[in-house]
């Protein structure tokens, strides 16, 4: 499966501000960031852009999450949801880091819940998404690979999440994102899945490309790669993912689009958080004899 995950990752602590060094692709094309990252809406400090010209083309459709976020932000800027927990706006940054920290972990255990359904080719995409539950940890010290325990997940219908939490969003993310994405004319595109990460009082949705291509490596590597895939239980899917976020594991990309991936952990450099590869020590205390050798994991 490829990956696409920047090498460089960084991120502010969330008590310091957002994570401007984040390395979002561009909201609206789509567009992958070099070495540096997009530059972020001022007004939702969500979306990333790589040009103006994309953020105005992308304006008709964002406007409005955009001002609905940003209203959310401000209503609940000083609002502990207890007294161990910090503001919502530090969780709400710790959230989307969380999110992207874990975006191999997250991408590789969502494709095995859509294999655990019926398969990429079969799944109703338009229809279902998942709802991940997180619960913050007051322990974490603003670490975003461990900000929060992944507690459970369940099935829902697009229907019903418009209901209960997008009224605001007038056009689904999941609409935005498969028409874009449609309109790259990706080889193998299948469709977006989405997700909806939950905490106490707020929801990120994101989405996840499938495409034909994603288990189609060349070589040796391909046929590794399937007896990999033909070896794992789909079905304990979400206890892998568990696993690895209570652990504070975090896979990694050495570069984009590579199909080995590496293993390591977060730390406190120079005021930010970085990965950093763990140690042929930590690999045995994990469990693993060598360089962490997943495709899925």
């Amino acid at each position: 499966m490829q990956l696409e995950r920047e090498p460089s990752m960084k991120f502010t602590p969330a008590s310091q501000g957002d994570s401007y060094d984040k390395m979002s692709p561009c909201n609206h094309c789509n567009k992958s960031p070099g070495k540096k990252p997009f530059p972020v809406c001022a007004g939702c400090k969500e979306a990333s852009f790589c040009s103006t010209e994309c953020q105005k083309k992308a304006w008709p459709l964002h406007k409005t999450f955009c001002g609905w976020r940003k209203r959310r932000m401000d209503e609940m800027a000083n609002v502990p949801s207890s007294t161990d927990f910090p503001s919502f706006q530090i969780r709400k940054r710790l959230m989307a880091d969380f999110i992207e920290v874990h975006e191999c972990t997250f991408p590789s255990g969502f494709t095995s819940a859509i294999i655990a359904e019926g398969g990429i080719e079969n799944f109703p995409y338009d229809k279902r998404c998942l709802l991940v539950t997180l619960r913050y940890r007051p322990d974490c010290q603003e670490n975003p690979s461990v900000a929060f325990n992944v507690i459970g997940s369940r099935w829902a219908t697009e229907v019903e999440l418009k209901l209960q939490y997008n009224r605001a969003w007038g056009k689904s993310p999941m609409d935005i994102h498969v028409d874009t994405r449609m309109r790259q004319g990706d080889a193998g595109y299948i469709a977006m899945f989405c997700v909806y990460f939950i905490m106490e009082d707020d929801m990120i949705g994101e989405l996840y490309p499938q495409t034909r291509t994603q288990f189609q490596a060349p070589g040796v590597l391909g046929v590794l790669q399937r007896q990999q895939m033909a070896a794992l239980d789909h079905s304990k899917w979400l206890s892998r993912v568990q696993g690895f976020v209570r652990d504070g594991l975090v896979v990694h990309s050495p570069r984009q689009q590579a199909l080995i991936m590496q293993l390591g952990k977060m730390e406190m450099e120079k005021g930010k958080w970085v990965w950093v590869q763990l140690t042929k020590a930590e690999l045995l205390k994990h469990g693993y004899t060598s360089d962490f050798p997943g495709f899925m994991f």
